[in-house]
Formats: structure tokens, sequence, C-alpha cells
């Protein structure tokens, strides 16, 4: 009887183990989705302000450069902030696996 409780108990946190290494990649694969989607953001915004900026002579036109650089500026930080994320949760997924 104890043979089969301690084999149940095997069984059941291996399983636990596969799902949460399952669940994990899944979630890094949507958060490099998500990254890359954000960086081409950024370079489209990049290439219209290029082209703003080429085009513009106006005090109005230059207000808007300086609102798509912000923009620019927030998107950018918005990744970074992605990239962060990322690193913590390898690092915590690192420790939980150093535990066990």
């Amino acid at each position: 009887m104890f043979d089969l409780l301690s084999i149940l108990t095997l069984c059941v946190s291996i399983t636990a183990v596969i799902l949460t290494y399952i669940d994990m990649r899944i979630r890094l694969s949507r958060e490099r989705e998500f990254s890359k989607s954000m960086a081409r953001l950024i370079n489209t915004l990049r290439e219209e302000l290029q082209l703003f900026r080429k085009k513009s002579v106006t005090s109005e036109d230059i207000e808007r450069q300086k609102l798509l650089a912000q923009r620019e500026q927030q998107q950018w930080n918005q990744l970074k902030d992605v990239a962060k994320l990322i690193g913590w949760f390898l690092e915590r997924a690192e420790e939980y696996e150093e535990e066990e």
C-alpha cells in the first residue's frame, strides 16, 4: 500500500512539473512574439518619423515629430519592460527548478 501511494505521489509530481514546463514555454513564446511585434512597430514608427522629418518645414510638423519621438520612446520603454519581465520570469523559473 505504501509503495502504491509513493508511486502515485511521484506520478502527480512529475505531471505537475511537466505541465508547469509546458505552460512556461507557451508563455515565453507569447512574450517573444509580442516583443517581435513591438520591435516591428517601433521600426515602422521610426520610418514614419524619418519621412516626416524629410517632409516637414512648419512648426506644426515639428510638433508632430516631437509627439512621434515621444511615442517611440514610450514604446521602447515598454519593450524594455517586457524584456525585464522575461528575464525576471526566467530567473524565477531557474530558482524554482533549483529548489526541486
